[in-house]
């Protein structure tokens, strides 16, 4: 009951909010239903999944509905008279938008399958998920990420702390940078995962060294100052989804999204470049600035989708081609088509007074400009399948299901070939490679002594390192 009260002053504070920003606009008749149709979809969206007792992807599904496509363009109309992509803002834009996103919200819900988990599935929970990374694929991202932060500290020393210096400056080539950036931050991070996940299970001196130095690294290369707010929120989701994803409620995995997306992303990104001009803004300012500004561009590139599929049609399917075979290069490939982000952009640029043309664009504006309205509606029904299928089998593929819950943030902003392609060299650098490597290079053999008591401890943790299980479930599986 009490949630259903909570639910019930969400909307009415929302609803009045939307009330007060688009009654002063021409139809704001219009634009008011439009708004309200999707806020009770995102209410009804977070009354579902705060029903379920264990963490689910909805919740972030549903943050982000609400931040980019309710709450960030009604306080954009309230700033007027352009979009934060500096396009004018027009009631017919708003409609359209806003529809495309209700058919979006309505199919998504229709097809998504909320179960409560059942005590079997509860218990297949458990565990972190990281017991398949064996422990000599744990000293291998070890080493290699203390030779990237040498690396770093003798190319640029603490410059690169403090955002002032990037491998740019060493890779000229963009494949190639992009390939060192997705795996060095990987390595990094993963490497912190698995120090996280030792010092968890093991208690030694050793563990905790390990621990505070894969901390120090990863505080150099994935500072606040060198690092985009939403990588360091991929990863703050992926440690909650990997070693909290059984104790912590959805409501309270809500809160600490909304807090983190209102204080502490704002305030992160004042040091984005330095100390230089800090000012402390008052919690208002602090809060709803950064919803007109282009981190909240999402509603603003869908409306410009519109117009852009107005002038040029659809692609069909090509632009998709694109996300596909990210991996092809435009050498090889002269007709790749742009990024559905790179396209818009241009868009804007040659027809307003943007100048600046690596946008985001959300993922029903992929579906858009590719095949229309019933693009549209086929996107989401994709997405509720794959969201349904992925939190059937939580249990038996966390690590990559905690990976897929940091990056939905990413993949939903778009544009769709950048985030896919992050996405999936992550995935290689951080899962698919540490678990082949680990199959490979832990293999114990087949004898009857290696399930001895001795052999299982040796076998714990690092070999030879003096690390012991707490329990022997600590144990990794071969």
């Amino acid at each position: 009951m009490l949630r259903l009260y909570m639910m019930f002053i969400f909307f009415l504070l929302n609803g009045a909010l939307c009330y007060a920003n688009t009654e002063s606009w021409p139809q704001s008749g219009m634009m008011m239903a439009v708004f309200m149709l999707n806020l009770v979809c995102v209410t009804i969206g977070f009354y579902r999944a705060m029903s379920v007792k264990t963490l689910n992807l909805d919740t972030i599904i549903w943050i982000f509905v609400y931040m980019f496509f309710f709450i960030a363009p009604v306080i954009q109309l309230q700033a007027g008279p352009l979009f934060p992509n500096t396009m004018p803002i027009e009631p017919g834009d708003v409609i359209r938008a806003g529809i495309v996103v209700f058919v979006w919200n309505v199919v998504y819900m229709l097809f998504r399958s909320l179960h409560r988990p059942s005590a079997r599935r509860e218990n297949a929970i458990g565990g972190s998920g990281l017991e398949i990374i064996g422990s000599r694929v744990r000293v291998l991202y070890f080493a290699l990420s203390c030779g990237i932060f040498a690396m770093t500290i003798a190319l640029f020393k603490l410059n690169y702390f403090f955002g002032a210096a990037e491998f740019g400056a060493v890779f000229a080539n963009k494949s190639l940078l992009l390939l060192v950036n997705i795996s060095f931050q990987g390595i990094v991070f993963a490497n912190w995962l698995f120090a996280f996940d030792d010092r968890r299970r093991y208690r030694s001196l050793v563990a905790r060294m390990k621990l505070l130095l894969a901390s120090v690294i990863l505080l150099n290369q994935l500072s606040p100052f060198n690092t985009s707010r939403f990588y360091i929120g991929f990863c703050v989701i992926l440690v909650v989804y990997l070693f909290y994803f059984p104790r912590l409620k959805p409501s309270q995995f809500i809160w600490i999204m909304f807090t983190g997306l209102l204080f502490i992303f704002p305030f992160l990104n004042m040091f984005r470049y330095g100390f230089g001009g800090y000012e402390m803004p008052t919690a208002y300012h602090l809060m709803f600035d950064q919803l007109t500004e282009l981190h909240f561009d999402a509603f603003s590139n869908l409306a410009a989708t519109m117009r852009f599929t107005d002038l040029h049609g659809y692609s069909y399917g090509y632009q998709m081609l694109g996300v596909l075979f990210f991996f092809v290069p435009r050498d090889i490939w002269s007709g790749k088509p742009l990024s559905s982000g790179e396209a818009i952009g241009d868009f804007i640029s040659g027809n307003y007074t943007l100048n600046f043309n690596n946008l985001s664009n959300p993922l029903p504006s992929e579906f858009m400009i590719n095949f229309g309205w019933v693009g549209v509606a086929a996107g989401a029904l994709l997405m509720a399948l794959f969201v349904n299928r992925l939190e059937s089998s939580v249990g038996k593929n966390r690590y990559t299901h905690a990976l897929i819950a940091g990056f939905l943030f990413i993949l939903l902003r778009g544009d769709l070939m950048n985030a896919f392609a992050y996405c999936f060299g992550t995935y290689c650098v951080m899962v698919l490679l540490p678990t082949g490597l680990s199959r490979f290079l832990d293999r114990a053999p087949r004898s009857s002594s290696s399930h001895s008591p001795r052999n299982g401890k040796e076998n714990a943790g690092w070999t030879g390192s003096g690390i012991r299980p707490v329990t022997a479930r600590a144990n990794i599986r071969e």
